[in-house]
């Protein structure tokens, strides 16, 4: 199972746009702020149900003047919603984990798709809400801060000169935070998706309407989606800035603390640590005892502790898990010297270790560990594990770009037993070139922004779509434009030294 299609409306940037993903690994391109980021968080916040972690400004701005005229009582507009459509390409081994999103019992094929919206739980309710506490906020009474006025007299608030209170429009009704009304208000509604309902391009057909999940009738959409895939995102700001002398080393010692802790169950009892760890606690009680004596001593010519009161005994505790899970009590450093040296002379603290190598270790240790947690999952294990990775290019030399890019696969492959049940899909945003020479041209997906009158929006273009195009296999590698990538495209060689670099201008 993997993921094969998303559509994105509403969001941020992407206003209404389809996005193909790679069975193993895709790659985000294009321009800043293009949408690749949104992209990932849009996948992140739907698939995890966090409504709460929606704002006003996860709109498309196109949106905003759409829900003020709704607010005012306009005819014939309705409260926009945001949505994300996420098409699964499913085997028969996989019908099972998918029975809650077929269609019909005449459904037939190896796509199911699911259709999360956010949305007003009552636009009316919503809409009278506003104008409710508009009409109280500007007729509320004032009374004037100017002398000379007469006694008793009031005003409203409205009359105030240049002064209008808030809520001013229905969006700044929505964007309150003190009313929380986007948690209150707005809730998350789950559809099923019959692909005979769309186009090739899975455009909805006119007249189609989605079966919305019911959670009386079964599993929550939440649950369904929720059994289905799991996603985690490796952020660009991985905090690696060398402005504060003891800062990366902290940050890597607390992401390898952070790792340890999580995987502690899969520890056994070493013995001889335990047995090392209570020989220091012995001998630093006697050194504890030796420096705090005369203290106590002194204390005990004040009259403490006398005869009832109990004595003061100061002793260590050396606790094995919390001396690594704690970033205190391990730290990373770098051994200097041969490799396969018999004994380590000489270290560095991590903080002296390039950034390059800083961001790689980093990006590993934290690929384990959502892998691992996600591997751990025993009850109901989502068969689909799709992880973001933004700019692992960072700080790092070409060739530790394409090495990594080669080997992540590697990382994140699942053990033997478990890999027809289970998959691992990736998709990395990228500005560097030395990713794309390395993984080719299908697995790309530019995004291009799109200034339509003001409105700022993005499209995506799947790069994979030049070669599905391929017609004549006379044409010298050349192909036809492709309607996916719209009525410009030109004629372009499909060699990948070649076009790549066309996408960096």
């Amino acid at each position: 199972m993997h993921i094969e299609t998303v559509w994105v409306r509403n969001f941020r940037r992407l206003k209404d746009t389809r996005i193909d993903l790679a069975s193993d690994i895709s790659i985000f391109v294009g321009a800043n702020n293009s949408g690749k980021t949104s992209a990932a968080h849009a996948l992140q916040l739907f698939t995890s149900a966090s409504k709460d972690r929606f704002t006003l400004h996860d709109f498309s701005s196109e949106c905003w003047d759409v829900i003020n005229a709704f607010g005012e009582g306009a005819d014939g507009v309705e409260l926009p919603t945001i949505s994300l459509d996420i098409w699964f390409c499913v085997t028969p081994a996989d019908l099972h984990r998918v029975v809650d999103l077929l269609p019909s019992l005449d459904w037939q094929g190896s796509r199911v798709g699911i259709r999360v919206e956010l949305a007003a739980a009552d636009a009316g309710l919503l809409r009278s809400s506003f104008q409710e506490a508009r009409a109280s906020a500007r007729h509320a009474q004032l009374q004037p801060a100017g002398e000379g006025v007469a006694q008793g007299y009031v005003e409203p608030a409205i009359a105030q000169d240049g002064y209008n209170p808030r809520p001013r429009d229905p969006c700044d009704f929505i964007a309150d935070t003190v009313g929380d009304r986007l948690r209150r208000d707005f809730e998350l509604r789950y559809y099923i998706l019959d692909s005979a309902g769309f186009d090739t391009e899975f455009k909805q057909l006119d007249g189609y309407v989605p079966l919305r999940l019911v959670p009386d009738k079964g599993r929550s959409g939440r649950d369904v989606l929720g059994s289905l895939v799991k996603v985690d995102c490796l952020h660009a700001q991985r905090h690696l800035s060398d402005s504060n002398a003891g800062s990366r080393s902290e940050d890597l010692s607390r992401c390898l603390s952070r790792f340890y802790e999580r995987n502690l169950e899969k520890r056994g009892e070493d013995y001889d640590a335990q047995r090392a760890l209570y020989q220091s606690e012995s001998l630093l009680n006697d050194h504890l005892e030796r420096v705090f004596g005369p203290t106590l001593e002194r204390l005990a010519d004040l009259g403490y502790p006398g005869v009832n009161n109990p004595r003061l005994l100061i002793k260590t505790a050396l606790n094995p898990a919390t001396i690594l899970s704690s970033h205190e009590g391990a730290r990373v450093h770098y051994a200097l010297g041969a490799l396969g040296a018999a004994e380590v002379t000489a270290t560095l603290p991590d903080r002296y270790n390039g950034l390059g190598f800083k961001n790689l270790i980093y990006m590993v240790i934290e690929l384990l560990d959502v892998h691992g947690r996600w591997l751990d999952i025993e009850e109901n294990r989502p068969p689909l594990h799709l992880i973001f990775i933004e700019e692992p290019e960072a700080h790092l030399h070409a060739q530790l770009q394409q090495v990594f890019i080669r080997k992540v696969l590697d990382i994140l492959a699942v053990p033997e037993e478990d890999s027809p049940y289970c998959t691992s899909q990736l998709v990395v945003s990228t500005h560097s070139p030395h990713v794309l020479y390395e993984r080719g041209f299908k697995p790309i997906r530019y995004f291009r922004r799109v200034a339509d009158a003001g409105i700022q929006q993005s499209q995506v273009l799947s790069m994979a779509a030049f070669y599905e195009a391929a017609v004549d296999p006379n044409c010298s590698g050349l192909m036809k434009p492709d309607t996916h990538l719209g009525e410009n495209a030109r004629q372009i060689e499909v060699s990948d030294d070649q076009t790549t670099p066309y996408l960096f201008r």
